[in-house]
């Protein structure tokens, strides 16, 4: 590979002109006095040994320029190989958790038909097998679900389909489906969701699977105490993530737990893919799960115009933020919608208090 010509290189050809030039001047001016020829001699050494010196300087400096331009091209090699690795990771991961989501649909569906009884009615000492085959064949369709997800978003495959959304029948709608869950272990379960909260233009179904992981999580990591849903409009400017642009305006679904909390220096990293925190033993794979929930909800969100925030404290519980964007125009109409209600409601209250004595 033939070196570019750098701007060192150049400096040095021209000091090497420059000194010459004034070497050979000052040999004509000494020339003159044959006096000067132990001098003479001299200058022409210093001469030939910076001569030598800058022509050392120049070789040196092409040889690191060779490397330097060998590098870039081993680096840029490398970086092909590793999208190549990348993209046929992403597509084996796809084609993997699609070939192992049919058979377990299958193993699902069937389970079905022996507990409703299709093929004869099962014996007491039958249901519990039954029950914890459905159990491990759901957890490990749940696990098939992500590692499909992240390889759709890992290959920018992930399509949004966007409709107007009523936030707080849908919140309620999405908490009954891990109501269950959290009576089983003790904890209240409450909602806080205004029904003033302006409609969303978003993706139901990706709003729902981060909403389901969000409420899993604080179910799982909470022993005792609740988990309350709440939900508020808020501006830009009030917004705690410094990704999102004040000028806009937001709806901010918090899910507030009181669990194990999360330290300090693990709030980035629970995001990460893969990466667990206060994770279960190796035997519990319902509690370790993939540690892929939080890594795709977040991607989710940021696919919707969002994003995720946490804020939490260890022993106390955290809070974790859905921040959704709001048009401006179903936040106007949110607006009217609430003066509305509280006109009608201010007009009741005087009807009643001049029909009261």
């Amino acid at each position: 590979m033939r070196a570019p010509v750098r701007f060192s290189s150049v400096a040095l050809a021209a000091v090497a002109v420059f000194a010459f030039t004034a070497l050979y001047v000052s040999d004509r001016e000494l020339a003159r006095s044959p006096a000067m020829t132990t001098l003479r001699y001299g200058l022409w050494a210093m001469g030939a040994a910076t001569l030598i010196a800058l022509t050392l300087a120049l070789v040196h400096e092409r040889r690191l320029t060779r490397r330097v331009a060998e590098r870039s091209t081993e680096l840029e090699r490398l970086s092909a190989e590793l999208l190549r690795a990348n993209r046929a990771k992403s597509e084996f991961l796809a084609n993997v958790s699609h070939e192992l989501r049919t058979p377990l649909n299958a193993i699902v569906g069937f389970v079905d038909l022996l507990r409703d009884g299709v093929y004869g009615e099962l014996q007491p000492r039958q249901v519990g097998p039954v029950q914890r085959i459905e159990a491990s064949a759901l957890h490990l369709r749940h696990l098939v679900d992500q590692v499909l997800d992240l390889a759709k978003m890992t290959a920018g495959r992930m399509e949004v389909h966007t409709e107007r959304l009523d936030l707080r029948p849908f919140v309620l709608e999405v908490a009954t489906e891990v109501e269950p869950l959290a009576n089983e272990r003790g904890l209240a379960l409450s909602m806080a969701i205004p029904a003033s909260l302006p409609r969303l233009r978003t993706d139901p179904s990706h709003l729902r699977q981060v909403l389901v992981n969000l409420l899993g999580n604080a179910v799982k990591y909470t022993t005792e105490g609740g988990i309350v849903v709440r939900g508020r409009i808020m501006s830009g400017e009030d917004a705690v993530a410094p990704s999102l642009p004040p000028d806009g305006i937001w709806v901010a679904l918090s899910v507030i737990d009181t669990g194990i909390g999360i330290a300090v220096d693990d709030r980035e990293r629970i995001f990460d893919e893969f990466e667990q925190v206060n994770a279960g033993p190796r035997g519990d794979s319902v509690r370790r799960g993939t540690g892929l929930g939080l890594s795709i909800s977040r991607r989710l969100a940021r696919l919707l115009g969002g994003e995720i925030t946490v804020e939490s404290e260890v022993g106390r519980g955290s809070t974790f933020t859905v921040w959704l964007p709001v048009d401006p125009v179903d936040a106007k109409a949110a607006l009217l919608r609430a003066s509305g209600q509280v006109a009608a409601i201010s007009e009741v209250a005087t009807a009643s208090s001049r029909r009261d004595p």
